[in-house]
């Protein structure tokens, strides 16, 4: 008897590709991220700078800025402004209901002349808090 012959099957060369980085995609999301923090800090800067007179306390201390703000500006008529936007009260409980769905985390700064009627900042936070405010930050200025 002659012994079992085994039969070695020949060996195949598997080709791989070369793996590359691709770096476009990522500086068109860095590009993306880039601009739209640039836009948004415009927009905030342009809701601070309506021209209020803020009043003074002498507790004043800057809060730092971690998590997204939605400006409510009143000026000394108690006319409310979403940035440079009038709004009435029903418009402006809208505004909140819509910014505090759609932001989760957000943070109300209302920044109201020295000389506004105390009932319409008193109804800002009744519409605030109705509509799901945690936090308000007042806009004052250091003595």
């Amino acid at each position: 008897m002659s012994a079992p012959t085994s039969r070695r099957r020949p060996l195949r060369r598997i080709e791989h590709e070369e793996v590359g980085l691709q770096i476009a995609p990522m500086i068109d999301v860095t590009l993306l991220l880039l601009f739209f923090f640039m836009l948004s800090g415009k927009l905030t800067r342009s809701a601070k700078l309506m021209r209020i007179n803020v009043p003074t306390a002498a507790a004043a201390h800057d809060t730092p800025a971690s998590s997204p703000r939605d400006v409510i500006n009143i000026d000394a008529a108690g006319h409310y402004f979403a940035g440079e936007k009038p709004l009435n009260s029903n418009e402006l409980a809208a505004h909140l209901r819509a910014r505090f769905h759609n932001t989760p985390p957000l943070k109300l700064q209302v920044r109201a002349d020295a000389s506004t009627p105390v009932a319409k900042i008193k109804n800002l936070m009744h519409l605030a808090a109705e509509a799901g405010a945690l936090e308000v930050v007042y806009g004052v200025r250091a003595q």
